[in-house]
């Protein structure tokens, strides 16, 4: 194990792969605040691990916040309504990140080499390099969706996946995978890491140290840690004693849910196959293709037996189904089937509305945040910098925001009705711009 770090799959996107369904809840920034310092980039870049450098590691707990993303949903007269929902996410420190990242990328060799000689390989779609996206991956189903003519597409969800993930059945996943009866010391030291981590909540640690905690750098050094953030008596770290549940947000944590799912992807793949279908999961989010005849009760049941036996829920209350035909050689359905961010309903393609809710609600908060900024530090109206801002949030800017992405995704799903549905983004965005910078300035 002599490699150099590089991007872990499923932990930073490259560029070119903004997905906006997980895009918020990826590690990007290599400058955030932790209990050690950053790592330069060449650092990073050019560290390795021994199996031994490994167990001899000390990690520092996970840093925990819940990121806040308001859905746009109907209610029951069918009226838009905006809920919030709560997603966990705990972080490493910067060198324990580098280390899960490093390990990452050596174990995902060993996954993709079990992977390859299993039927269901491609069905696995989440957090694995050289794959594809989540655009390419929604382009392969609603093209077999097409060419079936007449069939079913079913998507389930499940509840609280990372949550729920029993250590029982990732211990044996990862036996299977390094084909290996009892786990080497360096591989049990990160599993045991990942199952039973400790992590402190960014609310108590900011509670706790007031104005320091805001400062560049690191929150504190050790001594400070021993004798502030984990005191006798009044200690901040919590640890999880479960036996289930791994932290979402590490570099490892990708993989890790994949290979949770060994039993689980083998046993669909094949229910589907008999049947004339099709199976997918990218990450939490199954889908099934299955000729008309199918009931799709059959497929959902046999499916939540399985997960039961994992010690995973289904989210019922997600699942969907959507029944396609062909009308006078044209393919309708009595419902666009929604898949990774897109809706299809035999002609169409489009970005979820929710999706694109999102965006606005997030260019609003972040014109309305710059503005507040700049007027807070006293600068003038005509002298802010504004570049940020269209690279953020218009299609002038970096590859890597929502506006590239739906052009990209026009594109690749050769829909372009997706880019109408971004026609009025740049009048939105001045809007957005004028009426925040009118009411500040006047």
């Amino acid at each position: 194990m002599g490699r150099t770090v590089s991007s872990a799959s499923g932990y930073a996107p490259e560029d070119d792969e903004f997905d906006p369904r997980i895009d918020d809840f990826v590690s990007k920034e290599r400058n955030y605040t932790h209990f050690d310092l950053p790592l330069s980039e060449a650092r990073r870049d050019g560290i390795s691990f021994t199996a031994n450098d490994i167990c001899a590691h000390s990690f520092w707990p996970l840093l925990a916040y819940d990121s806040i993303e308001r859905r746009a949903k109907k209610d029951e007269n069918g009226d838009t309504i905006f809920v919030e929902k709560a997603r966990p996410i705990k972080f490493a420190a910067h060198l324990d990140a580098a280390l899960l990242e490093w390990y990452t990328k050596a174990l995902s060799e060993n996954y993709e080499a079990w992977l390859r000689d299993q039927a269901f390989s491609s069905s696995i779609l989440a957090y694995r390099s050289g794959v594809g996206d989540n655009i390419s991956h929604a382009k392969s189903l609603f093209d077999e969706i097409r060419e079936r003519g007449e069939c079913t597409a079913i998507a389930v969800d499940i509840s609280g996946f990372f949550d729920n993930i029993r250590h029982v059945v990732l211990l044996e996943a990862a036996k299977t995978v390094l084909k290996c009866s009892r786990l080497p010391e360096h591989h049990f030291k990160v599993f045991d890491r990942m199952t039973r981590f400790s992590w402190v909540e960014s609310d108590a640690l900011k509670a706790r140290l007031g104005d320091q905690y805001g400062r560049r750098g690191r929150i504190c050094n050790a001594q400070q840690f021993r004798e502030k953030i984990r005191p006798n008596g009044a200690s901040l770290v919590q640890e999880n004693s479960d036996a289930f549940g791994i932290p979402q947000g590490t570099p490892l944590s990708g993989l890790y849910a994949n290979m949770s799912m060994l039993r689980v992807d083998r046993e669909m793949h094949e229910l589907a196959s008999g049947m004339g279908g099709s199976y997918r999961r990218y990450s939490d989010d199954i889908a099934f293709i299955v000729p008309g005849i199918v009931d799709p009760d059959q497929i959902v049941n046999n499916l939540e037996a399985i997960l039961n036996s994992v010690g995973l829920e289904l989210s019922t209350h997600k699942t969907e189904t959507s029944h396609f035909s062909l009308v006078e050689k044209c393919q309708v359905s009595n419902r666009p089937f929604q898949y990774l961010g897109f809706t299809f309903d035999g002609q169409r393609v489009l970005i979820r509305q929710s999706s694109l809710s999102r965006y606005y609600s997030k260019m609003h908060n972040g014109v309305r945040a710059k503005v507040r900024a700049a007027i807070t530090r006293g600068v003038a109206r005509e002298e802010i910098f504004l570049r940020e801002l269209f690279r953020r949030y218009t299609h002038f800017g970096k590859s890597r925001n929502f506006p590239r992405y739906a052009y990209r995704a026009s594109r690749v799903l050769e829909a372009p009705e997706i880019r109408f549905q971004m026609r009025n983004h740049m009048q939105a965005f001045k809007a957005a711009l004028r009426y925040y910078l009118d009411r500040a300035y006047g």
